[in-house]
Order: C-alpha cells, then structure tokens, then sequence
C-alpha cells in the first residue's frame, strides 16, 4: 500500500523509562487520530506511518498494537468515548426531558461535522465489526445507550406520543441523525438547510417530540446554526 504524506518527521524519540508504555500507547493512539482526521480512511493508514509520526521505530508500535486496523480501532474507540460524553455533558445543562433529548441529538450531529474523518473511521464496515467483537464494545454502544434513555425519559413525562418501544423509537432517531450528518460528510457542495431545522424537523415529525414545549432563546438559535 502506498502511504501518504505524513507531514514532518519527528527527531528519534529517547526510549521510554519502565512504565512508560501506557503513555507510548497513547501517544501512537493520538498520533494515528491525526492521519485519520487528515484522511477519514482506515485503509490508508499504516504502522510506519504511525511511527514516522511519534518519532519512534516501526516495532515500537507492534508492541501495542498487532495490524493497523487495529490501532484504528483503538482510535474509533476514543472518539466513541468523545462522543458519549458530549452527549452526556449537552444532556446534564438541560432543564427538561425534551429539551435533554434535543440538546443531545444536537450535541452528536455537531460532533460528527467537526470530526468528519473520524467519524467515517468509526463507522467504517471492518471497524465496526472489530469494536463490536473486543474491549472496547461498550464504548461504540454508549451514546446509543444514552439516547434510549432520553427518549425513555420524554416518554414517562408524555413528550412522546405512542412511546410503547423507546429502543425502536431511538433506533430510528439514530438512524435518522446519522443520515444527516454522514450526508452532509460526504456531500458538502449540497445545498443542504440549516443542520438544526432539520435535526429540529426530525424531532417533530419522525419521534413527534413536543417541541413546542421548550423555550429555545433566539441567540441560542443563532448560535446553532453558525
């Protein structure tokens, strides 16, 4: 595989002193978040390049990490823990169910168009399936997780109508937030409307949130769709 441009290489980085191989791990883990944000594919990214980028030998990084899709799994992994606690951080500012369920589904659609390398990489087909399999499994269920019980939770105050299944209701939720996000990613020359009427729209029309019940302040809005 021809690799790409990896920008500058780094002096020979000193060997670390015992202990120090979690840190190592973590810096070839932000190192090859790098390489992906700068092209979005797991494919194009390789171990030499990833130890070009630290400063250190190829075999340094085979310690942690056995192939490439590995270390970028461990990468979506991360950005999945990101995204979970974004989620929770937009949910706990909230002062109602329905205004909780909004400020999350904003806060991950938000997330995903300020990171959209990362966020191919993380729902990139062999990727997925490699979370799904190892350690890291419950951080690629966690915003999800997250999302079915803000939905639970407007069910029990009666913001939802018909709320019999609040995991099929956030499936479709899911489903919808990220078409919108993964659309705009990979056509941004489309005329698209402002990202949050339509994540708006999406609450009214497709989980029929009552809206109309929270008071969303003008320089909030504006702010949104800056």
């Amino acid at each position: 595989m021809q690799e790409q441009a990896t920008g500058p290489r780094l002096a020979a980085r000193p060997r670390n002193p015992r202990g120090a191989g979690e840190r190592l791990r973590d810096d070839i883990i932000e190192a090859a978040s790098e390489l992906l944000a700068e092209h979005g594919d797991a494919r194009q990214l390789s171990l030499r390049s990833v130890a070009r980028r630290v400063g250190i030998a190829a075999t340094s990084v085979y310690l942690h990490f056995d192939d490439a899709r590995q270390l970028a799994a461990a990468v979506a992994v991360r950005r999945f823990e990101e995204l979970a606690a974004a989620g929770r951080a937009a949910e706990e500012a909230a002062a109602d169910p329905a205004s909780a369920l909004r400020a999350r589904v904003h806060a991950y659609c938000h997330f995903a168009l300020e990171h959209p390398g990362h966020y191919r990489v993380m729902f990139e087909a062999d990727l997925a399936q490699a979370i799904a399999s190892g350690p890291g499994r419950y951080s690629g269920l966690q915003a999800f997780e997250g999302l079915v019980r803000a939905v639970a939770r407007c069910g029990e105050a009666g913001l939802v109508e018909d709320m019999d299944d609040p995991v099929r209701v956030a499936t479709v939720l899911w489903a919808e937030e990220h078409g919108l996000v993964s659309l705009r990613i990979s056509r941004p020359g489309f005329p698209w409307p402002p990202l949050d009427e339509l994540i708006d729209e999406a609450l009214t029309r497709i989980v029929r949130l009552r809206l109309s019940l929270i008071h969303i302040s003008e320089p909030t809005r504006q702010a949104e769709n800056s």
